[in-house]
């Protein structure tokens, strides 16, 4: 099974606010963003998932239309939870907490948020789910979702420590594939 993890395309609040699950707009570039996805993917999924924030859904939705699918939600393709961080500015967030945060995200929660670990459980979860479809899926699956989903199963394929997860790079409206046969699986590429 080939799978294209896609990162969302750009949001219009930039890179300075924790946005995590916070249901942002998306930038003015999204139809160039889409377009350039659009190229560089296979003509005809099999399956179509997608976070359901909408960040991720207008992608989804968009690359539905050129299909007969119906885009599948899950939670479990959210962004990590920020908690009381949510929708603020990065420079807001008092030192005191973010400090220790940003040393251990993999095990410390932001206040009412979640640790990395935690997006990680959930995300492998779900792949879990998705591997015993491998035989109903007759073509590639899309899955539409977010920088921290894409680096926790990275580091899952790749066996990182989770603390690692962000030396990867991935731009917004980004590419990476995965092959799956069986219970073994590849990376195909990064961020495309």
């Amino acid at each position: 099974m080939e799978i294209y993890l896609i990162r969302h395309t750009e949001v219009a609040v930039g890179r300075r606010v924790a946005y995590g699950q916070t249901d942002v707009a998306l930038a003015d570039n999204f139809a160039e963003q889409r377009d350039r996805l659009r190229a560089l993917l296979p003509a005809q999924p099999s399956l179509l998932f997608s976070s359901p924030l909408s960040r991720c859904r207008q992608l989804a939705d968009a690359l539905a239309a050129d299909t007969n699918l119906v885009v599948e939600t899950d939670r479990r393709l959210l962004e990590l939870h920020f908690g009381d961080w949510e929708n603020q500015p990065w420079a807001a967030i008092p030192p005191t907490e973010l400090d220790p945060w940003m040393a251990d995200f993999t095990n410390l929660r932001p206040p009412n948020g979640e640790n990395f670990q935690d997006l990680a459980d959930r995300v492998g979860a779900f792949w879990h789910d998705l591997a015993r479809m491998e035989q109903s899926a007759e073509g590639p699956v899309f899955i539409v979702t977010h920088a921290g989903v894409i680096r926790a199963w990275l580091c899952l394929f790749l066996g990182l420590p989770l603390s690692n997860a962000f030396r990867i790079h991935l731009d917004y409206g980004s590419l990476t594939k995965v092959a799956l046969t069986g219970s073994a699986f590849s990376v195909q590429f990064i961020n495309r």
